[in-house]
């Protein structure tokens, strides 16, 4: 038997530890005959032993290799040996993830797995997490995957802090989540938490604090800029004319060079945000009863004025053995959390952030006034903005939320090799938010200054419940090893909400002034939602068959019902193969044996669903809210309903999923380094999109099964230990996925489907496009050919203003509120087809940019010295185009809209301008025009003019650039 050097032997719970020399000799210091070591080696399987003070201990330490038979993967009712897995499935370990201050589990594993694409929408702090396992298969249905929490099904888990988190396996290829048939279709991810080990009881306690900045924010212009930007607007020469008594006479507009103006990006953001986090766990058992106790408490502090987040979690987990054949099993979870302050996104707080006057006027309120109203003729009052620190202070928002969960488990050992598994869950959850606003945000000013209350109170439920039969044997001395899982489950989950809104208080009240008297309002109509319960009913069966314990095959079925679809199509069969070879364990790879540790080829096939959508089959009801749709009775607002726009269709039935997958698992030097390739191939079918329906109908649209799209991709994972000595450790992972999406097919007559945005496009809103043979998220819009110059433009004397010269490409007909401003300086688009020389919305845009990238990944690297570790994380998203709406509405000129401000893209020095700077007198056209000058104050600008369009548009530089002008 040979010695193993550089083995860490550690007294468990102490930090006392040494290291093996080269003949695996060691000596350490045992304070008590109670302690144990722990001995670690990377390619070799965790030993502990008791500690005998004063005597020689020698331990056998197993290679991973064989230690791969303890490790155990959760796949879905049931787990399997590492190295008995057919499927891809990727996995992380507790002790990864414990290190990471996020108070998301979903942020933390952001660029860990391959294949899971791991987006935060934004930095509030009840902003959505976005996970999506290869690509996502759907157009407009849900794509996040399944959520699986000690065996049941789970809505999200937002509620689970990662201390109390044991391992994530996420299950991509269709052959691993058909056990989870008609949910599976977007992987699984399933979650087991901890449970109590055998052994003395053990206290735990951990805590971290960390802060966090914002960065990057968007340059404005400065209030000098600012100012010259208005004159431009208001080139008047009139004594009394607005600009003058805003900001005073042009001759004295340099003193706004001196001003330092007001940031309100850094009045919103520039908070140091905190985040602490508090652990405490009891973990023991003996021979009967193991149990887990754990408490964790979140704080945060936002780097946003006024937000906050605070999360209590307890969890309490019991096994009981009853007796040599009955096992009971009980584990709850409970969680409270507190969110304050509202999201960025919420009434374009971030926007006006950007676009609020850096200066105030001499019509507004003075800078240090206390809130309320501005004086309606300031250029603040006039902007069509709030102003942005009021808005969020005077904006009272507090959300609630209370999860409880129960799990039971009842396990009889048949006969030998034959159980039976009973557990049912029960969850409830509340979520309840006020909402109010007090004068100076957006929702009083539109409500004559008065305060508006708003109180969303939502309740839901979910119970499950499980029976499954597990049979594990043997023939002919293991050679033929069975393990066959059968079984039945039902799910119902339920959702009701009460909305009530109450406005026109006293201007002066405060939030905690309405929240003590709510009644003082006048109430609206109070809308009520009893949700349709989701009923899901399943019987399924798996079977894994290991043949000499290098051919692997695997089997799996499922029959799902649910109630989103009509009578006659509520029932759909998913069915799922797997085959893995063990190459490294053959004859002929003995003599690979020093340095292959263990290779395994996998192939799967298999079909899932996509059933998590609506009862489109039914037809729908909406309230009706707007104030002048209402039915009024004595001057007061009734409740009312109307059918919806869409209409039912009973035919209607789940989108599918068929998925094959190729991979390659090699592990070498005793583990040291391991890596895995996946190849993959998902066709998903019968997607469910809304086609327009003839106004005839008297509806808009119907959804129906037409359409299908594809994945194909490619997935690589690297693990290296690279350095284990005593005082230092190095060890780093890196993961990449190439993911290939493509639109097969859309309605019968249409070969692409017109998406609009909705964000606020002027010009072009229809920004997106569906386009069979294209990958899903191709943003439409015009291609920019820079500005119009002088060569472009003769300048009319008897109309005092440019002239387009023939032949020269002509986009006034598509932005039309430019008016005499279409001259040098206004931006510039491309023809791209069609006759003659005007730009047209028909023939001259086209596919400007692409919203899936290239490649996404993720490293991480872990150093340990002595007693301290740094851990380093990285992810990317490389190739994808991005819609840049910001840019487009931070540089441009909207409308009518006067007094808000440009990102600095738009300064003077690098922009068109159109006044005289001694006089600030248009020059460009009208009674004052002076071309000469116009272009000689023009010479070698870069950007055009933001007046010239004035509209908000969409354009490209080129297919794979996105620019957003």
């Amino acid at each position: 038997m040979l010695p193993i050097p550089a083995v860490t032997v550690e007294v468990k719970g102490k930090r006392i530890q040494t290291l093996t020399d080269g003949d695996g000799k060691y000596t350490i210091k045992v304070e008590s005959p109670q302690d144990v070591l722990v001995f670690r080696s990377v390619g070799y399987s965790t030993v502990e032993k008791n500690a005998p003070a004063g005597n020689q201990l020698n331990v056998t330490m197993e290679s991973s290799s064989q230690a791969l038979d303890e490790v155990v993967v959760a796949v879905g009712y049931g787990t399997v040996r590492r190295k008995d897995i057919t499927g891809s499935v990727a996995s992380i370990k507790a002790e990864e993830l414990r290190d990471i201050p996020a108070v998301s589990v979903l942020q933390a594993i952001a660029g860990r797995l391959p294949g899971v694409n791991v987006t935060v929408t934004e930095g509030s702090p009840d902003a959505e997490v976005k996970v999506r396992v290869r690509g996502g298969g759907s157009i407009t249905q849900d794509n996040a995957p399944l959520y699986i929490v000690d065996g049941f099904q789970v809505p999200n888990i937002n509620d689970i802090p990662m201390t109390d988190i044991e391992t994530i396996d996420v299950l991509k290829d269709a052959a691993s989540t058909a056990i989870y048939g008609a949910q599976g279709a977007n992987g699984v991810v399933l979650i087991t938490t901890k449970t109590g080990r055998k052994g003395k009881s053990e206290i735990t306690f951990s805590s971290y604090v960390a802060a966090s900045n914002v960065y990057n924010l968007t340059d404005v212009l400065s209030p000098y800029d600012y100012v010259y930007y208005q004159r431009e607007l208001d080139p008047s020469t009139s004594s009394n004319n607005s600009f003058n008594s805003m900001y005073g006479l042009w001759e004295d507009v340099d003193i706004y060079k001196s001003k330092p103006g007001l940031n309100w990006q850094d009045r919103l953001y520039g908070n140091t945000g905190l985040q602490q986090n508090y652990s405490l766990g009891l973990n023991g058992g003996d021979e009967t009863v193991n149990y887990n106790l754990n408490y964790t408490h979140d704080n945060e502090d936002f780097i946003m004025l006024n937000s906050g987040y605070k999360r209590d979690y307890i969890s309490a987990r019991v096994n009981k053995k009853i007796s040599q054949k009955l096992n009971f099993d009980f584990n709850s979870r409970m969680s409270n959390t507190k969110i304050t302050g509202p999201s960025i996104s919420d009434g374009r707080k971030l926007r006006e952030g950007v676009k609020y006057a850096p200066v105030r006027s001499l019509a507004s309120l003075t800078e240090d006034a206390l809130g309320g109203a501005e004086d309606i003729t300031s250029a603040e009052a006039l902007s069509s903005l709030q102003d942005p620190v009021l808005n969020v202070v005077n904006e009272y928002k507090d959300q609630n939320r209370f999860n409880a969960t129960f799990n039971g488990s009842l396990t009889w050992k048949i006969i030998d090799g034959l159980s039976f598994n009973t557990r049912g869950s029960y969850a409830f959850n509340k979520d309840f938010t006020d909402n109010i606003w007090v004068r100076g945000t957006g929702e009083s000013s539109s409500n004559g200054g008065q305060p508006v209350a708003r109180r969303n109170d939502q309740k839901g439920s979910l119970w499950s419940i499980q029976n499954v039969f597990t049979y594990n044997f043997d023939l002919d001395k293991q050679k033929h090893r069975f393990t066959i899982v059968g079984g039945q489950e039902m799910n119902s989950s339920q959702t009701n909400e009460m909305l009530s809104e109450s406005k026109f208080y006293p201007e002066d009240f405060s939030a905690q002034d309405v929240l003590a008297m709510w009644n003082y309002g006048t109430p609206q109509p109070t809308y009520t939602t009893i949700r349709e319960p989701s009923r899901v009913s399943s019987f399924f069966s798996r079977i894994n068959y290991t043949f000499n314990d290098r051919y692997i095959f695997t089997f799996t079925g499922r029959a799902d019902g649910k109630n989103v679809f009509a009578p006659g199509n509520h029932w759909g069969f998913f069915p799922g193969a797997a085959f893995a070879w063990r190459l490294s364990d053959e004859r002929f790879m003995q003599n690979t044996k020093s340095w292959l540790s263990d290779a395994k080829i996998r192939l799967s096939h298999g079909s899932v669903g996509n059933a998590r959508v609506s009862s489109f089959w039914r037809q729908q009801y909406g309230f009706v809210t707007s104030g002048n749709s209402l039915y009024y009775i004595n001057d007061a607002p009734q409740s009312a309903l109307r059918t919806s726009t869409t209409l039912k269709n009973e035919n209607l039935t789940w989108e599918s999923t068929v998925s094959t997958n190729l991979g390659l698992d090699l592990a070498l030097f005793n583990n040291k380094f391991s890596f895995t390739v996946d190849a993959y191939s998902n066709l998903t079918k019968d997607l469910i999109l809304a086609v327009a329906l003839p106004s005839s109908s008297g509806y808009a649209t119907q959804y129906q099964n037409i359409g299908s799209t594809s994945n194909k991709g490619l997935e690589f994972s690297a693990t290296g230990y690279i350095v284990e000595s005593k005082d230092f450790k190095l060890s780093s992972s890196i993961n990449i996925s190439f993911n290939r999406n493509k639109i097969r097919s859309l309605t019968a007559n249409a070969d692409q489907m017109i998406v609009n945005s909705g964000w606020g496009l002027d010009m072009g809103s229809d920004d997106f496009r569906a386009i069979v043979g294209q990958p899903v998220g191709l943003m439409y819009g015009y291609v920019s050919d820079g500005y119009y110059t002088f060569d472009d433009f003769h300048f009319d004397n008897n109309q005092n203003k440019w002239i387009l010269n023939e032949g020269v490409v002509d986009a006034s007909s598509v932005l039309t509120r430019s008016g005499n401003y279409f001259g040098p300086g206004h931006i510039k688009l491309k023809k791209l087809g069609g006759e003659g020389n005007k730009i047209s919305p028909d023939d001259d845009r086209k596919v400007i940019g692409r919203a899936q990238p290239k490649h996404t990944g993720g490293m991480t690297i872990n150093s340990m010295f002595k007693n301290f570790d740094l851990t380093a994380m990285f992810n990317w998203s490389y190739g994808n185009d991005i819609y840049n709406a910001d840019k487009i509405d931070f540089s441009s000129y909207e409308g009518s809209k006067r007094y808000q401000n440009l990102s600095t893209l738009m300064n003077i020095d690098d922009r068109f301008t159109t006044i005289d700077p001694s006089t600030g007198s248009n020059i460009m056209f009208g009674n004052d025009a002076n071309p000469e000058l116009f272009q000689q104050l023009n010479e070698g600008k870069g950007l055009w003019n933001p007046m010239a369009s004035n509209a908000r548009i969409l354009t490209g530089l080129s297919r794979t650039a996105l620019s957003c002008d």
